[in-house]
């Protein structure tokens, strides 16, 4: 996790992304150079059991999503790239970033797809 705030980009991009897909997490970041990013994350779950994360990093720059190995336990904090999380063919999801409210739509529909299958 980071001290500092979410960014105004962070903040729209996770504002129009929550409208869209409810119970969806949110966690920010910090690389060690410096640079700030967050993780979206949405919990598939039977009763109180986590049985598989969907997770998506986004920078303002790219979208990189797919299914943590973990539930987030030991790749939280972990760029999606840098755990090696598989973010591309059907299940995952690798974008350049336009502008946050795009972002958030092109996020919403991958988790939706998922979520809704």
């Amino acid at each position: 996790m980071r001290d500092a705030e979410p960014t105004a980009e962070e903040s729209a991009f996770f504002a129009e992304l929550a409208r869209q897909v409810p119970d969806i997490q949110d966690w920010y970041h910090q690389d060690d150079g410096g640079a700030l990013w967050m993780t979206a994350s949405y919990d598939f779950a039977q009763g109180n059991q986590i049985y598989e994360t969907l997770r998506l990093d986004y920078d303002g720059k790219s979208l990189r999503g797919g299914w943590s190995p973990s539930c987030l336990n030991w790749d939280d904090g972990v760029r999606a790239d840098d755990a090696l999380i598989d973010t591309t063919g059907p299940d995952g999801l690798r974008l350049d970033c336009v502008d946050p409210t795009t972002d958030a739509a092109a996020a919403a529909a991958w988790f939706r797809r998922h979520i809704d299958r």
